[in-house]
Order: C-alpha cells, then sequence, then structure tokens
C-alpha cells in the first residue's frame, strides 16, 4: 500500500510516479510531488518509480488576482 495525501491507495510493482498520479486521477502537469518527504522534479516522474509503502504528497496549484 502507498499512502496519498494521508490515504491508502493500491500499489502495482514497477509504476513509475507518472503513471501513479495519471491512475489516481491526478494531472502530472499541473503539480507538485513529494515522495518520502523529498521533492520530485516534474522531468523525474517518468524515472521515478513508486516502493511499496512510500508516503505520497501531491500539491496543486491555484491562481487568482
Amino acid at each position: 500500500m502507498i499512502k496519498l495525501n494521508d490515504k491508502e491507495v493500491s500499489y502495482i510493482d514497477g509504476e513509475n510516479l507518472r503513471d501513479f498520479l495519471i491512475r489516481n486521477n491526478y494531472d502530472p502537469d499541473f503539480l507538485a510531488c513529494e515522495v518520502d518527504c523529498k521533492l520530485v522534479k516534474k522531468v523525474d516522474f517518468e524515472d521515478f518509480i513508486v516502493e511499496d509503502g512510500s508516503k505520497v504528497e501531491v500539491f496543486s496549484f491555484v491562481g487568482g488576482g
């Protein structure tokens, strides 16, 4: 299991961060992501493999004025 914003979600062996986010209804092009308290750069989402037991935090950008 993986903790995603304090909610437990299923783990898929070998899944990269980009696919994990899409599977959980997030658009990886419009957010920042931290895995186990470390910021993962957007350019690394496809190469970063999410491991069982990881804690993933997703931060969305909000615009306004």
